[in-house]
């Protein structure tokens, strides 16, 4: 064999044909693109995941919040006289308005006005929460949204000297001479909606009006 066909030979066997780097370049395209879908989908899911726990966080704080203010809720005594003697506290079906401590935001002085409610617009329902100081001009309250895109809120109350085993709930409690023993609130989510509020069953703490006004003959608070 001459030097030159060994130089052919070799030349002949060395490197890949162009169908085999065709076929290589095919299948590196395809693992990449399976490792692009495969971190994609990675990524989205722990988008998911993180969404899905900061909206759990914040559920939890709202509720917290519920808890507090409502546990905290001050019955101040309206009206001069036994016959008009009431407590300022508005709870009906949907909304629940009282006054409670001041948010520690606020630096904590003073009492706010609050109310509850369910905020229904054109295609959906949102728990709203409104907050103003008790003294302040009722005009543009600070809003806070606490869930959104329910399906509905529902508020009961009881009275005192029951637990929330036997308690005779009503769906409205106004114009009373005390303040409820027991609130509940419900927040329901859609149908297919992974969420779940648990209900919530809150006895207030403070159970009369220390700065009222007291009547000897009545044995109650007149008001201011």
């Amino acid at each position: 064999m001459t030097s030159s066909e060994a130089v052919e030979r070799n030349n002949g066997s060395a490197g890949f044909t162009l169908v085999e780097v065709l076929v290589a370049l095919a299948l590196f395209s395809l693992l990449a693109v399976l490792l692009f879908d495969n971190v994609k989908f990675g990524l989205q899911a722990w988008r998911s995941g993180s969404a899905r726990a900061e909206a759990f966080q914040r559920e939890l704080a709202a509720q917290d919040v519920l808890r507090r203010l409502i546990g905290n809720l001050y019955p101040m005594v309206l009206g001069e006289g036994a016959a008009q003697h009431r407590i300022d506290f508005d709870g009906q079906a949907e909304s629940l308005e009282f006054l409670s401590d001041a948010p520690a935001v606020s630096g904590g002085a003073g009492r706010f006005r609050f109310k509850l409610f369910a905020d229904r617009q054109r295609d959906r329902v949102d728990l709203v929460l409104q907050a103003r100081p008790e003294l302040a001009v009722p005009q543009n309250p600070e809003r806070t949204l606490l869930v959104s895109n329910i399906d509905r809120v529902e508020f009961s109350y009881a009275g005192r000297g029951t637990g929330s085993d036997n308690a005779a709930w009503s769906n409205h409690w106004q114009e009373q001479t005390d303040s409820p023993g027991l609130i509940r609130l419900r927040v329901l989510m859609r149908p297919g909606d992974g969420r779940n509020w648990p209900e919530l069953v809150i006895a207030p703490r403070v159970q009369a009006d220390v700065a009222c006004v007291y009547d000897a003959l009545t044995m109650r608070c007149r008001g201011r």
